[in-house]
């Protein structure tokens, strides 16, 4: 069965933008931006998460504490399922359970990060916006090319469309409310409407989404470089299930929201991501999940799953502990 040319990565579900704040300044956020930061843990997290920060004895080296309800009670599996998969001979091409399971990707370590800023140029208007993306995107292509090249593994910076609007690429049309990569031209495309509304309400919240919905998007080109994306694919084409397709596309997905967290750990020291902009990134990742997609398609993974892998991601700041094809059901629902 063969994989329909308009097929594309489905965007990831967002909660909705957090409540008005100010605009940040320079060294010091308001305190009409953290009462703002309180309101917001309030109305989305209700009684579930707790916003529990903690630096490893360096300020420069900015780790969450994740203590998000419910969690999955099981220690996630670092070994492959018990479920046998085809032994390559030699000589012959790896099959694609081998693909996603045993990635070079998954020996590299830590990210080698790029010592770039967020950029300070303002994204509340569309050039702004474009200029905003178009400085993260190359920080991005730095950190992922020496990775790719400590894996022995290709590497082609992605493409970057920042659009407004109703638009038709060649992975089908999108109306402008969700970003998408589509891997058949190896293209990050990042609507401009979302991180205005965000932004508009809350400075700190518009450029946290917009840094986090990017590294999850460019997470997905990491996959189509090691071939992972085809993989994975051909998994999902293959799988017997209704159930069982939707599962792998959800180890998918979390699987590039860890890669993208794993670059914001390495370049949080020099971003930087700490303060009001970590505590924020930290309700962001606890509360983007299925729960929030419309129509309601459990193709993403749930919010205390992701939150999970964004996480482990950021904490280790390394591609190793992505590899959601081995990790127990419990932790890719």
């Amino acid at each position: 069965m063969q994989q329909p040319q308009t097929w594309q990565y489905p965007p990831i579900p967002i909660p909705q933008p957090p409540g008005p704040g100010r605009r940040r300044k320079p060294r010091r956020a308001s305190k009409g931006l953290l009462i703002g930061l309180v309101a917001l843990a309030v109305l989305i997290v209700g009684s579930g998460v707790t916003l529990a920060l903690r630096n490893t004895g360096d300020d420069n080296t900015p780790v969450v504490a994740d203590t998000p309800a419910p969690t999955p009670s099981e220690t996630p599996s670092v070994t492959p399922s018990p479920t046998p998969t085809a032994s390559a001979t030699p000589g012959a091409p790896p099959t694609v359970d081998q693909i996603v399971t045993t990635s070079r990707l998954y020996k590299v370590g830590v990210l080698t990060p790029t010592q770039c800023l967020e950029p300070k140029v303002l994204p509340n208007t569309f050039a702004g916006a474009k200029a905003y993306y178009n400085l993260i995107v190359p920080c991005m292509n730095r950190t992922w090319w020496l990775a790719m090249k400590k894996a022995s593994l290709p590497y082609r910076a992605p493409k970057l469309v920042v659009f407004v609007g109703p638009m038709k690429t060649v992975c089908g049309a999108e109306k402008g409310t969700r970003a998408f990569y589509c891997g058949t031209n190896e293209t990050i495309y990042m609507p401009y409407a979302v991180g205005l509304n965000y932004y508009k309400r809350n400075p700190v919240s518009g450029r946290v989404w917009m840094m986090t919905t990017v590294a999850h998007e460019y997470g997905h080109h990491v996959q189509k470089l090691a071939g992972i994306y085809a993989a994975s694919l051909s998994r999902q084409v293959n799988a017997p299930t209704p159930a069982a397709k939707l599962a792998e596309s959800r180890r998918r997905e979390l699987q590039a929201s860890c890669f993208g967290s794993a670059y914001l750990g390495a370049a949080g020291a020099y971003i930087p991501l700490r303060g009001p902009l970590l505590a924020t990134w930290k309700v962001l990742v606890a509360n983007t999940g299925d729960e929030f997609s419309r129509p309601r398609i459990r193709d993403h993974g749930g919010k205390v799953n992701n939150n999970y892998w964004s996480v482990r991601g950021f904490n280790t700041k390394s591609p190793n502990v992505c590899n959601t094809f081995v990790g127990k059901a419990a932790f890719t629902n």
